[in-house]
């Protein structure tokens, strides 16, 4: 083997390393906005204050999460705070009530997927 070959045979092993590290950072980078986006979501989550929700239906129960709200609210935001309220929501279930609930006027869509209580 040439001088040049062991350089070369070297300086593709260490290509080799930084590419596999390079690799890695990448999946910590996509790891940690992950983190950041679920971090966000409860910081808004807990703005809202906690409100008494079990004996009211779930929709009265979305209304009155709008009313305390300080910022209109998507689907998500209010299936999640009517879960940590004690009324288990998904995004879905949040759907059906609130279509009722804008007929009703009871709840104003601000902006696409932003609602408030009317």
């Amino acid at each position: 083997m040439t001088l040049y070959g062991a350089d070369l045979e070297r300086v593709e092993k260490e290509l080799r390393a930084a590419e596999r590290e390079w690799g890695l950072l990448g999946v910590r980078i996509e790891g940690l906005k992950a983190q950041r986006e679920a971090l966000r979501k409860l910081v808004e989550a807990s703005v809202v204050p906690e409100v008494e929700v079990q004996d009211l239906t779930k929709a009265d129960a979305m209304v009155k999460i709008l009313q305390a709200s300080e910022k209109p609210m998507t689907l998500g935001e209010i299936a999640e705070a009517m879960t940590a309220a004690g009324k288990k929501t998904n995004s879905n279930g949040a759907s059906v009530y609130i279509d009722g609930l804008l007929k009703a006027g009871r709840v104003v869509r601000v902006q696409r997927g932003r609602y408030r209580a009317a």
